[in-house]
């Protein structure tokens, strides 16, 4: 699925939509082309770069206070491991069944 069209803003679609109440006529369809244009960029990364994304976003999330977030961090940089993705490949294929 190739993006249409000149790139898209993503974070700026996405507060757009913060700002806009759940229940308007079209809210749906809009928050749905956003998820929908999300996922075909991110099937669009080669694998290093999701590698290297997900190394990011774990590192970030590991940097913040010892809460909830922070807990996510951690477990986030335990399951980017390859055997931790290998495993949720696996979990998955059996959850589609």
């Amino acid at each position: 699925m190739e993006p249409k069209g000149p790139p898209k803003d993503l974070l700026a679609q996405a507060e757009g939509l913060r700002s806009v109440d759940p229940s308007t006529p079209g809210f749906r369809e809009r928050f749905l082309a956003l998820l929908l244009e999300a996922k075909a960029r991110w099937e669009s990364l080669s694998p290093e770069e999701k590698g290297r994304l997900l190394a990011l976003l774990g590192a970030l999330l590991s940097l913040l206070p010892w809460g909830r977030l922070g807990r996510i961090g951690a477990l986030f940089q335990r399951a980017t491991s390859p055997q931790a993705q290998l495993l949720l490949r696996l979990a998955l294929r059996l959850l589609k069944r």
